[in-house]
C-alpha cells in the first residue's frame, strides 16, 4: 500500500497583515477557516502584490490604509554572512517595519501550532520595481544592447548570486525554517523587446560566458538592436511590407545568434535556481525548496512555455507552485493577446489572435469579447495541474497557486468569489495536486473567500493527508478549430 500523501495548504502573506491584525488572530483565521499548515511569508520583497496591503481596495480585515511599500528585507540582517557580496544593507526603510523582525515575530507561534514556514522571494520582471535605495545594487543590474544600465539584476553577476546565497545562509542559520520558495518570474531579452522593453544583458560577465559557449556577443547585440527597432516601428503604427510575423522571423533567420543568446540567458536563469537549491541543501539536506512558476510561463505565452519546460526545474525543486489564477486570467490573457497584435501577431485581429494562441496553448476558454468578464474555467486549473504533475512523472510535489486574493483587475472583469475559490480547490486535487497555495496575498483576500478553501477541503474529505482517487483523467482529443470545447472536444495532453 502506498504511503499516505501529506496535504499542503500554504498561504502567501506579508508582514503587514500580522502587524495590522496580530499574530494569533491571523493564525487563528488561517487555521480555522482555510486549514492552513504552511506559511509563505514575503520576508524580503519590493512588490506590493506580495508584501503590501490591498492594491485597489481593502478587504474585510486589516487596516484600510495604503502602505506605500518601499520594500527590502523585513527580517534582521546578520552581517557575518555577507562577506562575499557588496550588497549588505537592504533592510526595508519603511517606518512600519522598523524594529520588527518578521520571522522572530511569527515563527514561535507558527511552530507551536505545527505550521511550517517557507520564506518566499520572487525577483519579478516588472520594470517599475527598482532597488534604487540599496547601496551597491547599481553594480549588479543588467546592461542593455546599447551599453546602458538597465533595471533588473543580472542573473550571471557573481555579486548578485553571492547575495542570494548569503541570504539563504543567514535565513537557515538564524531561524528554524522548513524550507524556501524561489519565484521564477523573469524572461529573456527577446520577450522583453516584444513587451516594449530593451534587450539585456550585455555586461562583461555575460559577454565572456557567451564567448565560452561559442556565441558571438556582438552579432547577438546587433540582432537584438534590429529586432528592437522593428518592434518600436510596428508599435508606432508601421506596417511591414511582408507582414509582421514574416518580418520578425526574417530577423531571427538573419541573426541566429539571437536564438543562441536566448538559450544562454534562460540556461543562466535556470542555473541560478539550481544554485539556490544547492545552497539550501548544503545548509540542511532536510529542508525543502519550492519553485514558483509564473503564469506567463506555464499558460499565457507559447515562447516562454517552449523556453522553460517544466522538467528543466525538476532537479532544483522539491515542489512546484504553478500559478493558475483562473478568475483574473481572462483579463490578463486578453491584455497579452492585445500586446501580441501590436508586434509579431499584427497580421491578426485580437479575436483571431486569441483563437490562435488558445489553440496552440491548449486552452478552451471564452471568446475574446467575453474573456475578461468570464475569466478562465476551473477546468483550466485541473488540466494545468495535471500537465505539471505528468511533466515531472510525479517526482516533484505540485501545490498550485490559486487565486483567493488577487487585485489589480478592473471591476468589469471576473471577480473572485467563494464559489470560484471552492472550484479552484477541487480542480487542483482533481488534477493530481497534493496541496494548494492560497495566493496572491492574504491582505488582498476577503475572509469568505479564505473560508471557501476550508469548506472545499472538508467536502473533499482532505485533512492531514490526500486520499487516493481524487484525480480525474484529462479527456483525450484535440481542441476544435473554433476553440470551443464540447463533450468530446477537449485539449490533448
Amino acid at each position: 500500500m502506498a504511503e499516505p500523501r501529506k496535504n499542503f495548504v500554504g498561504i502567501q502573506i506579508g508582514l503587514v497583515s500580522f502587524l495590522d491584525e496580530g499574530v494569533n488572530q491571523v493564525l487563528d483565521i488561517l487555521q480555522e477557516k482555510a486549514r492552513v499548515n504552511a506559511l509563505l511569508p514575503s520576508t524580503m520583497s519590493w512588490s506590493r502584490g506580495n508584501a503590501g496591503r490591498g492594491l485597489d481596495w481593502f478587504p474585510d480585515h486589516g487596516k484600510a490604509e495604503p502602505d506605500h511599500l518601499q520594500g527590502g528585507a523585513m527580517v534582521n540582517i546578520h552581517p557575518q554572512y555577507y562577506g562575499a557580496t557588496t550588497i549588505k544593507e537592504f533592510r526595508a526603510p519603511d517606518p512600519l517595519y522598523q524594529g520588527v523582525d518578521y520571522l522572530e515575530m511569527v515563527l514561535p507561534e507558527a511552530k507551536r501550532r505545527g505550521i511550517k514556514v517557507y520564506p518566499y522571494y520572487c525577483e519579478t520582471a516588472g520594470r517599475e520595481i527598482r532597488h534604487v535605495w540599496v547601496p551597491n545594487f547599481i553594480h549588479v543590474v543588467e546592461v542593455d544592447a546599447w551599453g546602458r544600465k538597465a533595471v533588473r539584476p543580472c542573473v550571471n553577476n557573481a555579486d548578485y548570486r553571492n547575495w542570494h546565497v548569503a541570504i539563504l545562509e543567514d535565513c537557515f542559520k538564524s531561524y528554524d525554517l522548513d524550507g524556501y520558495v524561489w519565484g521564477v518570474e523573469r524572461r529573456g531579452p527577446l520577450l522583453n523587446i516584444l513587451d516594449g522593453d530593451v534587450p539585456t544583458c550585455f555586461c562583461p560577465t555575460c559577454r565572456q560566458q557567451a564567448h565560452e559557449r561559442g556565441i558571438d556577443a556582438e552579432r547577438a547585440r546587433q540582432g537584438y538592436q534590429e529586432i528592437h527597432d522593428f518592434a518600436m516601428r510596428v508599435r508606432g503604427g508601421a506596417a511591414p511590407l511582408d507582414g509582421y510575423l514574416v518580418e520578425f522571423l526574417r530577423l531571427l533567420f538573419r541573426h541566429p545568434e539571437v536564438v543562441a543568446w536566448e538559450k544562454f540567458w534562460v540556461d543562466s536563469h535556470v542555473a541560478l535556481a539550481q544554485e539556490i537549491y544547492g545552497a539550501v541543501k548544503w545548509l540542511n539536506p532536510k529542508k525543502e525548496v519550492g519553485v514558483h512558476i509564473w503564469q506567463l510561463i506555464n499558460t499565457f505565452n507559447p515562447l516562454l512555455r517552449a523556453q522553460y519546460p517544466i522538467e528543466s526545474f525538476g532537479n532544483c525543486a522539491d515542489f512546484f507552485k504553478p500559478v493558475v489564477y483562473h478568475d483574473v486570467a481572462g483579463f490578463r490573457f486578453s491584455r497579452i493577446v492585445a500586446g501580441c497584435t501590436r508586434t509579431i501577431l499584427g497580421d491578426f485581429t485580437p479575436q483571431e489572435a486569441d483563437r490562435f494562441l488558445q489553440r496552440i496553448l491548449h486552452l478552451n476558454e471564452a471568446e475574446w469579447d467575453d474573456l475578461p468578464a468570464a475569466g478562465f474555467t476551473a477546468d483550466y486549473i485541473r488540466r494545468e495541474t495535471a500537465r505539471t504533475v505528468d511533466a515531472t512523472g510525479g517526482r516533484v510535489a505540485v501545490y498550485p497557486g490559486i487565486n483567493v486574493g488577487v487585485q489589480g483587475t478592473p471591476k468589469s472583469s471576473k471577480q473572485i468569489t467563494p464559489e470560484s475559490v471552492g472550484a479552484a480547490v477541487r480542480a487542483s486535487y482533481e488534477g493530481g495536486a497534493t496541496g494548494i497555495t492560497i495566493s496572491r496575498n492574504y491582505s488582498e483576500a476577503m475572509l469568505n473567500c479564505v473560508a471557501a478553501v476550508g469548506q472545499a477541503l472538508d467536502e473533499l474529505g482532505i485533512k492531514d493527508t490526500v486520499p487516493e482517487g481524487l484525480r480525474t483523467e484529462p479527456v483525450r482529443g484535440a481542441a476544435s478549430a473554433s476553440g470551443k470545447a464540447g463533450a468530446d472536444d477537449r485539449v490533448a495532453w
